[in-house]
């Protein structure tokens, strides 16, 4: 008799796929918070469910109870349990993690979701699309457990040392829309960190002079096409390194989220980076406010490497394209093409997968997808967008 199943295949989910059509079916193997949630506000939330195979699946959610909600998620899948208790021990070492039910667990995230919703916040992109499908559905079925949120009532966003200006602005202009004012309350917390001066806030006109050589760089995005996402930008041989993470920063549309890091290759050493107190001892480590671009560019060609966000690695190709004996008053943009991708997106792989998405409006990631990146009806996701003179007026405008 012919075997039926000849030439059949199999199609293997994804993890991603796993996870959003499955994990709900697993039963929950433990839950866990950082005991210190309630005085905080801050709570990190761990959600863990377990195979048949003894193996792992668990998600790890970052709330701000006071205002933003769920600032961060990830996932793990499939993973052994020692894989897992290894994780877990990492992350003990931040906090202390206390077990709780899978009630409180599922109230804390969407406690936190909802009050950040009602101001405009949104939830995590991983939240979004991969990490909430770990938790149950948040439907009338769910226990009810109340969670205070806010302080008094009202939203209350808490500054961290590591917000730039640009995102405070942002959140502060957000809660003026959405609260009105004096209905939040922003606290700084960067007045307490280094002394008089904030090391976040970017003041060049105390620090960006003017000198005789200007440096003409083309500044490309790696791994990404179709179309490629690159900038020629013009800035003096004097500005520092910490000028130029800045510069690229406005040019290209990146937020400044995350850390970012200067060198030959990427993650080469020595790295020209900002230096915080755990790295003033690091011999691989050097002041991106102290070095300025003279000194590391001497000849038209030389390449450099910029990385920023180390864990969506997007990787620049710096090229010193011309050095002129001119003087330039403020950075400029020449030219340049392409769509800044979405920050957390994923990485270069996962922006070439995300356009693919978003251009197939019947893809089963499409409405999660377009959600995350704000696209109202009949919007569309243009990779190939450029808008060269409102970068070269954001450019103007830092100094």
């Amino acid at each position: 008799m012919a075997n039926k199943n000849k030439g059949k295949v199999i199609q293997m989910l994804s993890p991603e796929n796993y996870i959003r059509q499955k994990a709900r079916t697993l039963p929950v193997f433990e839950c866990l918070v950082n005991n210190d949630w309630k005085e905080t506000a801050l709570a990190n939330v761990i959600v863990a469910r377990k195979h048949t195979n003894g193996n792992i699946t668990a998600g790890m959610y970052l709330v701000d109870l006071n205002c933003l909600g769920v600032k961060d998620a990830s996932y793990w899948f499939n993973i052994t349990e020692m894989q897992y208790r290894e994780i877990l021990q990492h992350a003990q070492g931040s906090m202390k993690l206390v077990k709780i039910s899978y009630a409180l667990a599922h109230n804390i995230v969407f406690a936190g979701l909802e009050f950040a919703g009602d101001y405009g916040f949104k939830p995590f992109k991983d939240f979004i699309t991969v990490a909430q499908y770990i938790l149950e559905e948040d439907s009338n079925d769910a226990e009810l457990i109340e969670i205070e949120c806010g302080f008094d009532g009202k939203p209350a966003y808490s500054r961290g040392p590591f917000d730039n200006d640009t995102k405070v602005a942002g959140i502060i202009a957000q809660l003026e829309k959405t609260a009105g004012s004096g209905n939040y309350f922003f606290i700084d917390e960067n007045e307490n960190w280094g002394g008089d001066e904030d090391e976040d806030n970017y003041n060049p006109d105390e620090e960006f002079t003017p000198c005789d050589t200007t440096f003409q760089f083309k500044i490309e995005l790696d791994g990404v096409s179709d179309p490629k996402v690159w900038r020629r930008l013009t800035l003096p041989a004097n500005a520092t390194f910490l000028h130029f993470h800045y510069i690229i920063q406005f040019a290209f549309g990146w937020e400044d989220d995350h850390l970012f890091s200067f060198s030959e290759e990427p993650y080469g050493s020595p790295e020209i980076t900002e230096l915080n107190e755990n790295d003033l001892d690091d011999k691989e480590k050097v002041d991106a406010g102290e070095v300025m671009l003279s000194e590391i560019f001497k000849n038209e060609n030389q390449q450099f490497a910029y990385v920023y966000d180390f864990g969506d690695s997007w990787e620049h190709i710096i090229t010193l394209e011309k050095i002129l004996p001119e003087t330039i008053l403020y950075p400029g943009c020449l030219d340049g093409e392409g769509k800044c991708p979405p920050e957390d997106c994923g990485g270069a792989f996962a922006y070439q997968e995300l356009k693919e998405i978003l251009a197939d409006k019947k893809h089963p990631e499409y409405k999660d997808n377009a959600d995350w990146l704000g696209l109202r009806k009949g919007k569309s996701w243009d990779a190939a967008e450029f808008d060269i003179q409102k970068t070269r007026k954001a450019l103007k405008d830092i100094i």
